[in-house]
């Protein structure tokens, strides 16, 4: 008997030594890696895995796949490493028996982000916990730079792994729900079990907002409230099985008491998780019957009322109706998830990226990020911006000329840009930087003394200051102040790009309110003052408004040559200026297209009683090239190669887009 007892234990011992076995792989030290069967790195080198072929050890095989960057074993001043990159894999599989078990010890806690195809997969710290039962477990990386893993311990067991297809393990009777759209038509405490798939759009403690892709790609979104027992990543695939409760909370439908959720399959691009940008259609989001219930959003352009001290405020936002028609639209919001809010601005927008939830059946927004807008480029607001409008200028500005009366309080600006990039058609593939010519607006102070006096001497303007509303965008674009703009200190005024127009040799092609000279014959005509040509077949009106004295200055030499610094303004909207072509600003059918032009004199530069000319190149020709190579004397729809001969011979060609 007493020679009995050992036999048997050592046969116990030995059938559970069957039963479970732990193979540890090593990669931290060299003797480790050898043991494995890889190569061992030399400094600041790698051993790639997936070069080198799978490995086994003690039965269990270890492969790969790359990433962004391959998988490998790392050299880093004598420290070894297994790194994944984005994207990249590793696999543990047993040809018998099945894997019950991992952990997976990090050497580096940042960028630890692992999942797991199979099982359960938990990370604590700087240890990943693995369990499950399988023939087969993949790991695979989604974190924006490399994992660093020091070593692996995988537990075997002799039996087979789990019936990858068993029968429903929840509740074969329970009611089966294949699409979040099919939510809100189950009656109140209806139990469901999800079968399809769904992506994490957001979570915030018990908040998880998911979305379900249907075959024709479109998106459906839900809400999901309670512990589900996981914290996931954005954009992370949620098996299908999870189960809930159908729930209705004040008009905000739910799935309750979430239950069975398992690990991510896999983390979506952002491009699935980022918000819906549905800037100027805040009257579409309010609205309960447009279904934008738990959708994530973004807007721009939005004022904000001050939070107050249960955490509501209000967003409005300027935008038109299908008659063209401006009118201003609100939304309640909700400061659910205690983002820092920023210090609120009457003469500001605002970027506004949420949650659409509904409260007691009203729509309103729980933010994720409020931030100042950044602005809008002067270009953009030139040729896309709608009259009535709230702009901020994304621009460094260039003060040209001011304008003091009791009739107005104007400072004409520039970007003095002559490159643009040019995005209005990103979506479908066109984004590309141009050749373009300097914009002009004038800053309308309405006769605000403490705006003007406050910037009216700077020579340069910070971007972002420039806050207003826009008006008369197709003939003379003004931007109606609400706040003094900003001088940019130790900033030097360039050379700004003004143009220069002989009307005896010139085609007039500037822009409303754009400073620039002008070069004629000073007339009266009809008894009103005019710049002409010397046959007086090109008549532009002066209006001296803005400065009267100047006009007694050139009438006592009535007939001369004055060479002129004068903002052009246009008296009427060219006729293809239009909604459907905003970008064509110059008018070339009329023969008399130079009577719309009325010059507000700035300053004389120059009187001559002969054929003085102005040093620089005048235009004297402008053409209209369409990609195809036909010419024309106006704007054709799309891609213009517009070429602009100057007096000198030489020409320039530069594109602009006509809708």
């Amino acid at each position: 008997m007493n020679r009995f007892i050992p036999i048997f234990l050592m046969a116990f011992w030995a059938f559970f030594s069957l039963q479970a076995a732990e193979v540890t792989f090593d990669f931290s030290t060299a003797d480790g890696i050898t043991t494995m069967g890889y190569a061992v790195p030399e400094q600041s080198a790698g051993t790639n895995l997936v070069d080198a072929g799978p490995k086994t050890v003690n039965g269990v095989t270890l492969s790969a796949t790359d990433g962004a960057t391959p998988t490998r074993i790392w050299n880093s001043q004598g420290s070894f490493t297994l790194r994944i990159y984005v994207d990249g894999t590793i696999t543990f599989s047993v040809a018998e028996g099945s894997i019950t078990g991992i952990t997976v010890n990090a050497a580096n806690t940042s960028n630890f982000d692992l999942l797991a195809d199979v099982g359960d997969y938990a990370v604590n710290g700087a240890i990943g916990t693995w369990t499950g039962n399988a023939s087969s477990v993949t790991f695979n990386h989604y974190g924006t730079k490399n994992a660093q893993v020091a070593s692996i311990v995988v537990t075997t067991s002799s039996e087979g792994p789990d019936d990858p297809d068993p029968e429903d393990p929840i509740d074969p009777n329970i009611f089966k729900l294949d699409s979040l759209q099919h939510l809100a038509a189950l009656e109140d405490g209806t139990p469901f079990q999800f079968t399809s798939d769904v992506y994490v759009n957001y979570q915030w403690n018990d908040h998880l907002w998911v979305m379900q892709l249907d075959e024709e790609g479109e998106a459906f979104a839900g809400m999901i409230y309670g512990d589900t027992g996981k914290q996931y990543p954005l954009g992370a695939v949620i098996p299908a099985g999870w189960t809930g409760v159908k729930n209705t909370f004040r008009g905000q439908v739910e799935a309750a008491e979430p239950a069975h959720f398992g690990n991510p399959k896999t983390i979506l691009d952002e491009e699935y998780y980022s918000a819906f940008d549905v800037t100027g259609y805040l009257s579409y989001i309010a609205d309960p019957d447009e279904g934008w219930q738990n959708y994530k959003v973004r807007m721009d352009g939005i004022r904000l009322g001050e939070i107050n001290a249960h955490g509501n405020f209000m967003m409005t936002s300027n935008e038109t109706d299908e008659d063209g028609m401006s009118f201003e639209a609100s939304m309640a919001g909700f400061n659910k998830f205690g983002i820092d809010y920023p210090e609120v601005d009457p003469t500001e927008v605002y970027s506004v990226e949420g949650m659409v939830v509904v409260y007691n059946d009203i729509m309103e927004l729980y933010p994720i990020t409020i931030t100042s807008d950044p602005g809008t480029r002067l270009w953009k607001v030139i040729y896309e911006g709608e009259d009535g409008n709230q702009y901020k200028l994304n621009d460094t500005l260039y003060v040209a000329a001011t304008v003091d009366t009791e009739a107005a309080k104007l400072v004409f600006v520039t970007d003095n840009v002559d490159e643009i990039y040019y995005d209005t058609y990103i979506d479908w593939g066109f984004a590309e930087w141009m050749d373009w010519y300097p914009d002009w607006i004038a800053l309308d102070c309405s006769n605000n003394a403490e705006f003007f006096n406050a910037f009216a001497q700077a020579e340069v303007l910070k971007p972002g200051t420039v806050k207003g509303e826009l008006v008369d965008r197709n003939t003379n674009p003004r931007l109606v102040l609400n706040s003094a703009p900003v001088a940019l200190d130790d900033a030097e005024l360039p050379t700004l790009t003004m143009f220069k127009y002989d009307l005896d040799t010139d085609y007039i092609a500037a822009l409303g309110n754009e400073v620039g000279q002008a070069v004629g014959y000073f007339r009266y005509i009809d008894g009103k003052p005019c710049l002409c040509s010397d046959l007086d077949t090109v008549v532009v009106k002066l209006n001296f408004d803005y400065s009267p004295e100047l006009e007694a200055k050139m009438a006592e030499n009535e007939g001369f040559k004055y060479g002129l610094l004068c903002a052009f303004t246009i008296d009427e909207a060219w006729e293809e200026n239009t909604v459907e072509a905003p970008m064509s600003r110059i008018h070339v059918t009329d023969e008399d297209y130079y009577t719309n032009y009325t010059l507000y004199p700035l300053a004389i530069l120059s009187t001559s009683s002969v054929d003085e000319i102005i040093e620089g190149k005048q235009v004297v020709d402008v053409k209209y090239v369409s990609p195809t190579g036909v010419m024309s004397e106006k704007p054709q729809n799309g891609v213009n190669i517009v070429v602009t001969t100057h007096s000198d011979g030489s020409s320039t060609a530069v594109k602009r887009i006509v809708k």
